[in-house]
């Protein structure tokens, strides 16, 4: 699954925006957890072929087109990151190794991992093949501590898997997605209630789950560059400059979010999008930003097993007129190539234009899962 981590990149599911402060209306404090595990495609690569531990590598396509699904930690240290074209990964780091994705493989792996989860609380929220938020307020084998909880899943999932995870615990899924990230890898971070408006306050604002570049800098340009510089705005000030997500930053800048844990999510879309740092205005500009996104989209169906019936292309304007495209086919899409062809025959209708383009994406709906039969061929539902 595509994670929501920036504005810029992010997925289409919209988070649930707090409107009241947690603390102050809930009985009782939840406890929860957030399980990542540390470069997930490439530690299985590495733990599988030991002539790969230790040496930069990337999962993905090595060709010209290729993208990075995932790169290792030594690889990261030369700049190389997940959805990078190939070419240009093997540029930063010349001596980049190269493996052909095995998503069957990750996804067993992925459901090893679930099944110890499973064994500590019913309430799980998976966010992807290697991500997840736990609930173990209330936990099945009656552990007061979070914190013991998060130490022995990591622990058991070292011990069964062989792989490392990094694991935040708090008193809300924002605060313990911090905290996962800030001990990577291999780490356990606790942010405690006493501990979490102090937290974020220090906190740059990139640094924030779900504050990605562009809003980044246009809260920089209001002068708003910390957490504290965030929680001293007016939520009038924050739902007038960002719309909806307003309330949103008002409440995670005081360490407060409401959203619950929840097992039963079903998506009904996947997406990614992108807002580029300056507008676009021609074909093949518009083409070429177009493809990592779609790599990621497509990143994203292969790991899970999900297909899509239903492509919709979205476009903003430089005046934020924002319109969208959608074609449906019969059979699911069942390739990159196919994704990324109907994807730019959304977009080449839409062209010439006189107004620059600041964002485009593409979602994904009508989804299923894969079938273990061969692809068929697509054709357009009239």
């Amino acid at each position: 699954m595509i994670a929501p981590d920036t504005d810029r990149n992010r997925t289409m599911i919209e988070p649930e925006w707090p409107e009241r402060d947690a603390l102050a209306g809930s009985a009782r404090q939840r406890k929860i957890i957030h399980i990542d595990m540390d470069a997930f495609f490439a530690s299985v690569e590495q733990r599988d072929n030991p002539e790969l531990r230790g040496k930069p590598v990337a999962v993905g396509g090595s060709c010209e087109r290729g993208v990075v699904a995932a790169a290792s930690y030594e690889a990261r240290m030369f700049g190389v990151r997940s959805a990078m074209p190939s070419v240009t990964a093997k540029r930063r780091c010349p001596q980049l190794i190269f493996v052909t994705p095995r998503f069957d493989v990750y996804k067993a792996v992925s459901l090893q991992i679930r099944e110890i989860f499973a064994g500590y609380t019913p309430i799980i929220e998976p966010l992807s093949l290697d991500e997840a938020y736990l609930d173990v307020t209330e936990n099945l084998k009656g552990i007061a501590s979070a914190t013991q909880i998060a130490e022995d899943i990591r622990a058991k999932i070292r011990r069964e898997t062989n792989l490392t995870v990094s694991a935040g615990v708090s008193y809300n899924k924002f605060l313990a997605k911090l905290a996962s990230d800030h001990r990577k890898p291999d780490g356990l971070f606790i942010i405690t209630p006493k501990m979490g408006p102090a937290f974020v306050e220090t906190l740059p604002i990139a640094k924030f789950h779900g504050v990605g570049p562009a809003t980044t800098a246009k809260m920089n340009r209001l002068g708003i560059e910390t957490g504290l510089d965030l929680r001293a705005q007016t939520l009038l000030f924050l739902q007038q400059h960002f719309g909806k997500p307003g309330p949103y930053y008002y409440w995670i800048a005081r360490g407060v979010d409401e959203r619950p844990v929840r097992a039963d999510r079903v998506r009904k879309s996947v997406g990614a999008e992108n807002t580029f740092s300056q507008d676009l205005h021609a074909f093949d500009p518009m083409r070429e930003a177009l493809k990592p996104i779609i790599a990621k989209v497509w990143r994203h169906c292969q790991a899970t097993g999900i297909r899509g019936r239903t492509l919709t292309l979205k476009v903003k304007f430089t005046d934020f007129q924002q319109i969208t495209r959608s074609r449906t086919v019969d059979g699911a899409i069942n390739s990159l190539a196919d994704l990324e062809r109907l994807s730019l025959g959304l977009l080449e209708p839409l062209l010439p234009t006189g107004k620059g383009v600041r964002l485009l994406g593409i979602s994904l709906s009508s989804l299923t899962q894969a079938q273990a039969t061969g692809r068929r061929q697509l054709s357009l539902v009239l």
